[in-house]
């Protein structure tokens, strides 16, 4: 396997343990919020985000992409 494969491989890896970490840690806020609050079992709760803070978290990951993809250029 060329270092290339390699490398895509294991940022892959590394994007789905954060992204199950970051799933998990949102419904246990979620389930945590619907106790405190007294929602019905069973009830969903909504995610009360509007369309700037997805902007928000697009700009973030972006800008951690690029700072990560800078750690590896060539002096």
């Amino acid at each position: 396997m060329s270092s290339r494969n390699v490398t895509i491989l294991i940022g892959g890896v590394v994007g789905a343990a954060l992204g199950a970490t970051a799933a998990w840690a949102y419904t246990q806020a979620q389930e945590g919020q619907k106790l405190q609050t007294g929602i019905a079992a069973g009830k969903s709760a909504h995610l009360q985000a509007g369309a700037s803070e997805y902007v928000k978290i697009g700009m973030a990951v972006l800008t951690v992409i690029r700072q990560v993809a800078d750690l590896f250029k060539a002096v």
